[in-house]
């Protein structure tokens, strides 16, 4: 088993990801969803969600209707709740592919009723802060309240669940800390508010990757794991010491050639040489998730063990500058993942984004490869 062309692929630990769902599992004692929506935060949700569904992972949590049935039509039986916006007119979908569905207004909710032709598993969503979705008990409580206990005559919608979602568990500034307990104060009020009018909720859940690392809420009988699965930390100041990164996105050397001082690179003229120097070209660009900023933030790239600097970025393709190694054509590298200096982090924070986004950024176009005790067990590509 092998790549059709090498060009630009991502590559997978498995090892790294059991060793990942393991440290949770055997880490916080409670069942959790793994979190796959954004295809798996890059790392490619259809593979990934059978080894889980073959670890025994409590379900499975997507963004939206379609990522959940790119799982389903995969054939995977676990759980799958929807944590997003689902068109209404999908609602007897919902039910025929035993999805549970997130609601987040009673306006939302009538209209699920009004389509639906068989009951649908839902969970209540709480707006303790985020303010994203949710029933909004930050701006208007009262309010919220009457709206959900209305949800009660709506007999199509099984609430067998109830969530939140906290915005800053991953920081222990003052601020910070004090409004994450704000919200875990509301959503604990309100569940117990909504229990003793009626609701039996199985399933209640707050914990992201940072609330699960920090243990927070003492209602929370299931946990929301995301970014951890990947072996990434939600922050610098919340981390597990036992995760490995799982993902590193390689490419090959297409093309060595040596330049003068005073030739230029790239679109733009911005590099100009100002000495000889010995350039390689590479088959990776901001197409496939590579940043086009970290040309100017002193980044590097690993081939055979060195790291070169990178001084340009284009579409497609993007320059080292190789003048101290020896780097020929075809040779392997590592562009972006993994741990030191290419690691999601590093390139975050030269970005100033998060390690989120960059594994996310990485295109569909870039070929899945997952590895296993050092051999390639499964390829996915997307073109």
């Amino acid at each position: 088993m092998g790549l059709t062309e090498k060009h630009c692929w991502a590559e997978i630990s498995i090892d790294a990801i059991k060793n990942n769902y393991n440290f949770i599992k055997n880490s916080f004692n409670k069942p959790f969803y793994v979190v796959l929506k954004a295809d798996a935060y890059g790392h490619g949700a259809k593979y990934l969600a059978k080894i889980y569904e073959e670890m025994g992972a409590y379900g499975i949590a997507v963004s939206c209707f379609t990522e959940a049935m790119e799982i389903r039509n995969n054939g995977v039986k676990l759980p799958i709740l929807i944590l997003g916006y689902t068109s209404p007119e999908l609602a007897t979908q919902l039910s025929r592919n035993q999805l549970t569905q997130c609601v987040h207004s009673l306006a939302y909710a009538k209209e699920l009723q009004k389509h639906s032709l068989y009951p649908i598993d839902c969970h209540l969503k709480l707006d303790t802060g985020m303010g994203r979705i949710g029933f909004d008990l930050v701006g208007d409580k009262e309010n919220a309240l009457l709206q959900m206990k209305e949800l009660r005559r709506l007999t199509n919608l099984r609430f067998n669940g109830i969530f939140t979602h906290f915005p800053v568990a991953d920081s222990f500034g003052e601020k910070e800390i004090k409004y994450t307990e704000k919200q875990i104060e509301l959503f604990d009020e309100t569940y117990e508010y909504l229990t003793r009018y009626g609701f039996n909720f199985k399933i209640v859940h707050g914990q992201n990757s940072a609330g699960i690392l920090r243990k927070l809420g003492k209602n929370f009988n299931v946990m929301r794991a995301g970014i951890i699965l990947y072996g990434e930390n939600p922050s610098e100041e919340i981390s597990g010491c036992n995760l490995l990164p799982a993902m590193e996105v390689k490419t090959i050397v297409t093309h060595v050639k040596t330049i003068n001082e005073g030739q230029y690179l790239g679109y733009g003229i911005n590099f100009c040489a100002d000495r000889k120097m010995k350039i390689a070209t590479i088959a990776i660009g901001y197409a496939d998730g590579l940043p086009r900023m970290l040309k100017d933030k002193n980044y590097v790239m690993k081939i055979n063990g060195g790291y070169y600097p990178l001084l340009a970025v284009c579409m497609d393709q993007c320059m080292l500058d190789v003048s101290f190694g020896s780097v020929k054509v075809g040779d392997e590298v590592i562009a972006m993942g993994g741990t030191d200096k290419t690691s999601f982090n590093v390139v975050a924070q030269k970005t100033n984004t998060i390690n989120y986004e960059i594994s996310c950024g990485v295109q569909r176009r870039v070929p899945r490869v997952y590895v296993q005790n050092n051999k390639i067990v499964h390829i996915e590509n997307n073109m």
